[in-house]
């Protein structure tokens, strides 16, 4: 239909009103953008009438409710706080999303980069003499604190330690010697472990807080990353052939992570969590070793049919800088709770306190696990920390629970020299 002059003062006198541009195109059969020029003024200006100037958020519509009525102010104020809140959470998620969609692009990209180790020839166990009663438990292995990329000179200690990558490698050897020779060996034939389970609980880097990178062994926290996977790789991979399984369960600790504050939401926006997932990619050719590398900072494991409950232990207080009342606290909290699902927790394992130690409580344990690197600039000088380099080893048995503990010196007098037998395939460009 073409409009006619009384056609357009018509329609300015209807969106004078306050009807809606849809209705008054459809009345005289011309389009919508047309009635919506002829309301702004850029189409039939010389027509006389009013003209309706059109409003941000759409046309006017008549109220047919009271915006000073209390009630509606109420509802108006909650949405507005909604919406506020709505929109903090979408910039928290896309924070999350990059830097969770970093790492896992990398796991990704990895998938076709790294090469699997391969697997040992797999070896028979001792047998026991005919008649002889042979005990069964699973083995379980700690392995945390390891600060495998930290660099430690004896002037800075009172000569106390001297650490880097290299020795770091060959505490790993020794520390897979330790466990191999103690089981085949000194508890063999008498002891049988089919299943090793090694709990992995964080700060195997120190990681980019306190400005640890700049002071690292590659110098470059991609690298120290890389590198410290092959290692628990190169672990792994040697324990494999005596264990029909072996499991790995990872859980990250603080100074891996990538934020200020820790972010409870944000388990694998951490650098121990990029350590685990190149482990696992250096063995997934290796059929009997699986990975757990949970999106949480703790988890509850059954091994032979006894309760553990593994997290780092960075989110433990104090009182007058002594952890144990805060252990104390967590684990009477974290029993309650597990009671009240029907989980029975017994032992309760964490790091970061670098000093071994355990403590009993009602009919539950914590057991604290030691360090790789016996001290630092910051520990001697800040309250004379020392202890010796060591990670725990135990059996679990479904009736007695940890039956034998060692806790397994990690120094050798050979050291210094680097390691035996383990290579790891990156380069230094310091």
């Amino acid at each position: 239909m073409k409009l006619t002059t009384e056609n357009v003062r018509c329609i300015k006198k209807l969106l004078n009103k306050g009807l809606s541009q849809p209705k008054i195109a459809k009345r005289f059969g011309v389009s919508r953008s047309l009635i919506s020029d002829i309301a702004t003024g850029r189409a039939w200006t010389k027509v006389s009438g009013k003209r309706s100037i059109k409003r941000p958020g759409g046309q006017p519509k008549a109220m047919d409710y009271d915006p000073t009525d209390e009630r509606i102010l109420t509802l108006e104020a909650e949405i507005a706080m909604l919406q506020d809140e709505r929109a903090a959470m979408k910039r928290q998620l896309k924070a999350m999303t990059k830097t969770h969609g970093l790492f896992r692009a990398m796991v990704d990209e990895m998938e076709a980069i790294v090469t699997p180790m391969k697997a040992l020839p797999r070896v028979i166990p001792v047998e026991p003499v005919k008649n002889a009663k042979c005990i069964e438990e699973h083995l379980v292995m700690h392995l945390s604190d390891g600060h495998h990329d930290q660099i430690v000179h004896p002037s800075e200690c009172g000569g106390l330690e001297c650490h880097n990558f290299l020795i770091s490698m060959r505490r790993a050897e020794q520390y897979v010697d330790t466990v191999l020779k103690w089981t085949q060996q000194t508890l063999a034939p008498q002891f049988k472990f089919p299943e090793l389970t090694v709990l992995a609980y964080g700060d195997h880097t120190s990681g980019e807080i306190h400005g640890h990178t700049e002071r690292s062994y590659f110098r470059n926290q991609f690298k120290n990353c890389f590198a410290i996977g092959q290692l628990h790789a190169l672990m792994y991979r040697d324990l494999a052939p005596y264990f029909e399984t072996v499991n790995i369960v990872y859980v990250p600790g603080n100074h891996g992570r990538r934020s200020i504050k820790k972010n409870y939401y944000g388990a694998h926006d951490n650098w121990d969590y990029l350590i685990a997932e190149t482990a696992r990619l250096h063995c997934r050719d290796i059929k009997n070793i699986n990975f757990v590398i949970p999106d949480s900072f703790s988890i509850n494991l059954d091994i032979n049919g006894v309760g553990f409950c593994i997290f780092h232990g960075d989110d433990i207080r104090s009182n007058m800088g002594i952890p144990f009342y805060g252990l104390e606290r967590r684990q009477r909290r974290i029993m309650a709770l597990n009671q009240a699902f029907g989980t029975h927790i017994r032992y309760y394992c964490c790091g970061h306190f670098h000093r071994p130690s355990s403590l009993t409580d009602l009919d539950g344990e914590i057991i604290v696990n030691g360090t790789w690197v016996a001290t630092d600039a910051f520990a001697y000088n800040a309250f004379g920390g020392y202890t010796v380099p060591s990670q725990l080893l135990h059996g679990v048995n479904p009736k007695y629970g940890i039956t034998w503990r060692l806790p397994v010196n990690l120094r050798t007098d050979d050291e210094a020299r680097g390691p035996q037998r383990y290579k790891i395939d990156i380069r230094n460009d310091k």
